[in-house]
């Protein structure tokens, strides 16, 4: 008798169990209704830039090829970003790796920004060597953050040099 006595009790805590989750998922009435999710609206596409306002670039290299000045004029955008990729001798290892920067240009036409080849970390820098297949990618963005020009640039480091990028892939 004890055997059939636990049975029943245990069949009747679970219809009490499984009957308070069905009462309170789908029939409680204070639960509130479900919105339909509405459709987003398409994103306008953003103008892009005509060839006549698309920016300068030029990358100046200092003496020991360690850091370059990103100099980019003419930029007819609120934002920019450019990646520097490329592949280098790290600690004898051969690598792809780079340097990056992003920035919003608050009216500026003119942006420049000196970057180390390398990396850095507590004061102790280690600096990229036989730097070769480099290209910038500069993309430059609306007040809207949307991409009005994307362009890669192929380049070589010239230590000592100013390099004009032009022709972008």
């Amino acid at each position: 008798m004890p055997k059939k006595y636990f049975t029943a009790v245990g069949i009747t805590l679970i219809i009490l169990i499984l009957g308070f989750i069905l009462k309170s998922t789908f029939i409680n009435p204070k639960s509130p209704s479900v919105a339909p999710t509405p459709t987003p609206s398409p994103i306008s596409s953003a103008q892009q830039l005509s060839e006549d306002k698309y920016p300068k670039a030029s990358l100046t290299f200092s003496n020991d090829a360690r850091y370059v000045t990103v100099d980019i004029t003419d930029v007819y955008a609120d934002q920019l970003e450019y990646n520097i990729i490329y592949y280098a001798t790290v600690k004898k290892n051969r690598i792809q790796t780079g340097v990056n920067a992003a920035a919003k240009l608050e009216g500026k036409t003119d942006y420049s920004q000196k970057q180390l080849l390398g990396s850095e970390s507590s004061g102790k820098f280690t600096y990229h060597e036989n730097i070769q297949n480099a290209v910038m990618e500069l993309t430059l963005r609306d007040s809207e953050n949307r991409s009005i020009f994307t362009a890669t640039y192929p380049f070589e480091v010239s230590p000592g040099d100013t390099v004009t990028l032009s022709d972008p892939q």
